[in-house]
């Protein structure tokens, strides 16, 4: 019962590591290398009791930001998504090379690259090469005990994936576990990862992949999938 929630931590600390050593900043290429209007980074954030999560950030060039969703940024209608997704818009500033994000009760943050909690990130290109097996743990507390949930995807080709979700709920006197899997293909096309499950489900989600050195370039050690960040299996 301890295992899974040693696990969860060290998965988190792994992830803080490796995301501490991207302080970068952006040089004439690193922005060129993001052609759309909108700029993609990710921030981390600090949950209670102790966590860390990584939430990925589009900035529009009207000034608005949204938390990344599961739907493709390139797909959303900003007017039923504001309405349905309040606390995920908000405004953005550049000012003195820190951002300032105000959210939909007014409160405003300040994030710059090389401070630790804000990184740019990138749309996909085939090279550098996708790792092979990416992993995102989650857990969850629910006054009596916990859920964790691991989910798995692999890239088993340039083509092919396999999703997998082992789900639990943690008490003092039990544990209970549930395991899913499907199969299908994938295209990726920058920040769009497009699943076609084998049972004709088809799936579009948002994507995104972290940044290493400075100046930045993309880094597959983490993605963004639907939102969610995965960190490559060693």
């Amino acid at each position: 019962m301890k295992a899974p929630r040693l696990f969860f931590f060290t998965f988190l600390t792994f992830i803080m590591v490796i995301c501490g050593a991207y302080t970068a900043k952006y040089s004439e290429n690193t922005q060129g290398y993001q052609k759309s209007k909108e700029e993609w980074f990710f921030k981390a954030i600090s949950r209670y009791p102790v966590s860390i999560t990584f939430e990925p950030i589009v900035l529009f060039d009207n000034g608005d930001y949204v938390e990344v969703g599961t739907e493709p940024v390139g797909s959303l209608d900003r007017v039923p998504s504001k309405s349905n997704r309040p606390k995920a818009w908000g405004k953005w500033e550049l000012k003195g090379g820190r951002y300032y994000l105000t959210d939909h009760k007014g409160r405003t943050n300040d994030y710059g690259l090389g401070s630790g909690n804000w990184f740019p990130a990138f749309p996909y290109r085939p090279n550098p090469k996708l790792a092979r097996i990416y992993q995102n743990t989650c857990s969850t507390d629910i006054g009596y005990g916990s859920t964790l949930t691991i989910s798995k995807v692999t890239f088993i080709d340039g083509e092919h994936f396999i999703e997998g979700e082992n789900m639990g709920g943690l008490t003092p006197n039990a544990a209970t576990w549930e395991k899913s899997a499907h199969t299908g293909t994938y295209h990726i096309e920058d920040h769009i990862i497009t699943l076609n499950f084998s049972d004709g489900k088809q799936e579009k989600r948002s994507f995104a992949v972290s940044p290493k050195g400075n100046p930045a370039i993309p880094n597959p050690k983490m993605i963004f999938i639907g939102g969610d960040a995965y960190l490559a299996e060693e």
